[in-house]
């Protein structure tokens, strides 16, 4: 059977600490967990009128952006108002990050690891964080960093 639920969690790895908190058995959640998914939506730039721009060195040096793209200079877009969007979005799309239960991550829930012991596990094992896949939209002109940093930074 394939069951797919919801749970209010900031992150993929706070799910496995969320259902552990919750009283969910170690045991069960490592044999009957596939892996989670965590999203957030962010405002999509609307494609006909966002304005491209050169990120500024104090952006790219605070926000690493040189480590998610070769292109040089970096680039990053801005919305602009035009008649068909007053504040320059259309839409939306999803930033997320998706943990995979490998046996090395069933290994740390059983250990009832914190979640960032957790994450840093996923990561090494390849997993992108929400603000890392949002900072790559960003990069690519879908959204923008402000958008990411919004949805992403714990209040």
């Amino acid at each position: 059977h394939l069951v797919l639920s919801t749970l209010h969690t900031n992150s993929a790895a706070g799910g496995v600490t969320r259902l552990l908190d919750m009283g969910v058995a170690d045991y069960l959640l490592t044999s009957t967990i596939n892996g989670i998914l965590a999203q957030r939506l962010v405002r999509r730039l609307d494609p006909e009128t966002a304005e491209p721009y050169e990120a500024m060195p104090e952006v790219i040096r605070e926000f690493k952006l040189e480590k998610y793209t070769d292109e040089r200079p970096i680039r990053l877009w801005r919305p602009k108002p035009s008649t068909n969007s007053s504040t320059g979005y259309h839409g939306r799309t999803t930033i997320m990050e998706f943990l995979v239960m490998t046996d090395a991550i069933r290994r740390l829930v059983m250990q009832h690891a914190d979640m960032g012991v957790i994450e840093q596990e996923a990561r090494k094992e390849g997993m992108f964080t929400m603000y890392e896949d949002g900072i790559r939209k960003a990069l690519q002109g879908v959204t923008t960093i402000e958008e990411v940093l919004r949805v992403t930074q714990e209040a």
